[in-house]
């Protein structure tokens, strides 16, 4: 048997090549790097299968589910575009789940999420799920270089946050070093074992510092994983990190951006506490299940076309792929119109209230030059 990671070949945060590379490191090998925004048109040599590890933010991209019929999927790990959920990014809530798309995962799974809001968006859709957590927590220790312990790490805190985070550090004779998950693999020809060796370096990093302070999940959780000194700065007010961060920030010491600008916690930088041991089952319960699912693919003969459990052709998948395109673009497009009508009116609004105010500031101007003149009036006749 072969096997394939999912990576997503054009982002922007390095937490994806992170999940990738803890992925990796579960399998035998990687014979398969799978586009995650083109999952649905990947092929493999002969059309011979491939095991698949399926963890990663899904479902941008709804029309491109469901997987290859040459991938054997375990569905571990995965989180949902949030940004459907609870902001109404697009008008494809749940539409993707019916027929195929959901069909897929009642056929594959139990589905392994990392996050409480995708699990209870599964269950309200009957699809059978549990909470597996995040890939992330499986990763080895890194090796330890000659600087262990001597610097801290600072990892995409805004510049008040990071302000301060320097004022607590001064003094203290650590080294700071600061580094971003932001990272420009769009349009990139970066392989993918310079990707991986990136990855690697920086979870070095990570693994030799005294302590880190992040804002980031998946600088939080590798460092759980590694057993490095972590201090999470979360605003759990907002939703796009509730909705993430359930339940990580029970396992984590971690503070308000508020509390952490003014020192309402306490945490000792140059000898930083143990991070909690929390999610250790979760941690053992993921290796355990991709060791599973190793072992079961391994010793499996089956073709791509015997493993497959759907019963449709490749014509009826590409027109339910179709439809769901057709149905998004009219929906998109009425909504669209809906909101320039809007747009347009509180335009014409905006114009005529700026309009009002101009004539309001020049009334008030002539009654400012008629109250002046007055008073110069009354204080001439009352010196005469």
């Amino acid at each position: 048997m072969k096997y394939g990671v999912i990576m997503h070949k054009e982002t922007a945060n390095m937490g994806d090549d992170i999940q990738t590379y803890a992925a990796a490191k579960l399998l035998p090998s990687v014979d398969y790097i799978i586009d995650r925004e083109h999952i649905d048109t990947f092929r493999t040599e002969n059309e011979e299968a491939v095991s698949v590890v399926m963890s990663g933010w899904w479902f941008w991209q709804k029309w491109n589910w469901p997987p290859a019929k040459c991938i054997n999927p375990l569905l571990l790990s995965i989180h949902l575009n949030n940004y459907t959920i609870y902001n109404r990014g697009t008008p494809i809530k749940d539409k993707w789940l019916e027929g195929i798309g959901g069909e897929y995962l009642k056929k594959y799974g139990p589905v392994g999420v990392r996050d409480k809001s995708s699990l209870t968006f599964f269950e309200e859709h009957d699809i059978d799920t549990y909470f597996s957590g995040c890939i992330t927590l499986t990763l080895p220790k890194q090796k330890k270089t000659e600087d262990a312990g001597e610097y801290v790490v600072i990892a995409d805190l805004n510049e008040k946050l990071k302000k301060k985070a320097y004022e607590y550090l001064e003094g203290t004779n650590l080294k700071v070093v600061e580094v971003s998950h932001r990272c420009k693999y769009r349009g990139s020809d970066a392989t993918f074992e310079e990707r991986m060796k990136a990855a690697e370096d920086l979870l070095t990093l990570y693994q030799n510092a005294r302590c880190v302070i992040t804002r980031r999940l998946h600088v939080s959780l590798p460092c759980l994983a590694m057993e490095v000194p972590v201090i999470s700065i979360v605003d759990l007010k907002e939703v796009g990190n509730i909705t993430r961060w359930e339940p990580y920030h029970e396992w984590l010491h971690y503070v308000s951006n508020e509390d952490f600008f003014e020192h309402n916690f306490e945490y000792d930088f140059v000898n930083p506490p143990k991070n909690k041991e929390d999610y250790k089952k979760t941690r053992q319960a993921l290796i355990d299940s991709v060791n599973a699912f190793v072992k079961e693919s391994s010793s499996s003969d089956k073709t791509a076309e015997e493993l497959y459990r759907l019963d449709y052709t490749d014509q009826e998948i590409k027109d339910w792929q179709y439809d769901l395109m057709k149905w998004t673009l009219e929906e998109w497009l009425h909504s669209n119109r809906g909101m320039m009508k809007r747009y347009n009116d509180s335009k014409s609004k905006v114009e005529s209230l700026k309009k009002d105010v101009a004539n309001y500031k020049k009334q008030l101007a002539d009654n400012r030059w008629t109250v002046r003149n007055f008073a110069k009036k009354v204080v001439k006749k009352l010196k005469k």
